[in-house]
């Protein structure tokens, strides 16, 4: 996990059996947004977004649980 203090990210990286996942959080603290992109190993993207940090967690949680559930591992 790396936080990014001039961009306001921060980004764990997965690895499976070779392959690398990026997943990332943001902030846009003008629209008040948070953003959860997934960068699947293919370069494909998943993204969400939430308004509220407890939305933020919750759904952060849900995600990374499918993530080790599928064999993924923080790298």
């Amino acid at each position: 996990m790396r936080w990014d203090t001039l961009s306001r990210h921060m980004i764990w990286f997965f690895d499976r059996e070779g392959e690398k996942l990026r997943y990332e959080i943001s902030h846009d603290r003008s629209a008040g947004r948070y953003k959860v992109t997934i960068t699947h190993p293919d370069g494909s993207e998943s993204v969400e977004e939430v308004e509220e940090p407890t939305a933020l967690i919750e759904r952060s949680v849900q995600l990374m649980n499918s993530l080790r559930g599928d064999g993924w591992h923080v790298g």
